[in-house]
């Protein structure tokens, strides 16, 4: 057995190392719980605006900011959940299905990605066995077969939606839309207006840095979004947020290995994202599993990553020191 897997069972991390980096969907896994961390995430205002639009029937907007492995994803996960959540308060019985357009499907044709949509809608009313009525197959018929120089109005497509969630309804399901990486602001306009009746959560993610795939929000974009839905910007983690993040995150035999004060000073002048935190905090650790040659697992003093330690093996990995803004390069 390779010497960091055994480490890793001696401490009780029977999943491995648990600062691994990757998306969280609680809707697959309820241990996937997202944190605030110190106020990096006002979950408590997010929650209470799904729970709004699911006891008033009505559309949950959201649009998630941030630059790479700033957490968009989880957070847009993380709402579905809650949606999910709130509707079932109601209806013991409901279920959310979802679709997510991924980055790769992103383009600047906003109608190709609703269309998408929509016929996605179609294949997972299907999938659960819902019969769909004769006048909504034929519209989706149209929509699949209409060449895109016959491109449907807004409106009409609105009424394929209101009719969708209408049947999901009433088999006490409905439906929630990710769109992860938006590439144009008419995606948002548009998508807003296709499901502004529908009782459903649409969660746009966008990259917060200049690019020729991502989407440049102005000032005024963003208040006339703020009219109908949420936005939260993610930003780098401070210090605390990091050293937070270190013990919540460790799911072994407590306490955690990282002394807090001297992650907060390791990362004092490093401010990075999350994704990035996660990626050092999980190399420091395999770092230190390796170095350890104790019988005992922790709370002995084998394991603990002290100040002067967590120091020492920042310096030494020069590399880990970016200057941009996002913090450290892995």
């Amino acid at each position: 057995m390779h010497v960091t897997d055994a480490r890793y069972e001696l401490y009780g991390l029977r999943s491995g190392n648990p600062y691994a980096g990757r998306p969280l969907d609680p809707l697959t896994s309820e241990d996937d719980r997202l944190l605030e961390l110190e106020g990096f995430i006002r979950l408590a205002t997010i929650e209470a605006t799904v729970k709004g639009a699911a006891d008033a029937n009505k559309p949950a907007f959201f649009l998630i900011t941030g630059m790479g492995n700033s957490g968009r994803t989880s957070l847009a996960n993380h709402i579905m959940y809650r949606y999910q959540h709130a509707m079932a308060a109601r209806l013991p019985c409901f279920s959310l299905v979802t679709h997510c357009a991924e980055r790769g499907e992103m383009t600047h044709d906003a109608y190709r990605t609703l269309r998408s949509t929509l016929l996605s809608l179609r294949a997972k009313m299907r999938a659960n066995q819902i019969d769909v009525p004769l006048p909504l197959a034929e519209m989706f018929t149209d929509l699949s077969k209409r060449p895109r120089s016959q491109a449907m109005d807004d409106y009409e497509l609105q009424e394929i939606a209101d009719y969708a969630a209408s049947i999901f309804a009433a088999h006490d399901m409905g439906f929630g839309v990710r769109y992860e990486g938006v590439a144009t602001k008419e995606l948002i306009i548009q998508a807003s207006r296709v499901f502004e009746n529908a009782s459903t959560v649409v969660v746009f993610t966008v990259d917060n840095y200049r690019h020729a795939t991502a989407v440049q929000l102005t000032r005024a974009d963003r208040q006339e979004f703020a009219r109908r839905g949420h936005i939260t910007d993610l930003s780098p983690l401070s210090a605390a947020q990091i050293a937070a993040l270190a013990d919540h995150r460790w799911t072994g035999r407590r306490p955690s290995p990282f002394d807090s004060e001297g992650v907060c000073k390791a990362f004092h002048e490093h401010p990075c994202t999350i994704g990035l935190a996660l990626r050092h905090l999980h190399r420091l650790l395999d770092t230190r599993l390796r170095q350890y040659d104790g019988d005992e697992p922790w709370p002995t003093d084998g394991l603990r990553m002290d100040e002067d330690w967590l120091l020492l093996n920042m310096r030494r990995d020069e590399t880990w020191y970016g200057p941009g803004p996002g913090g450290f390069h892995g």
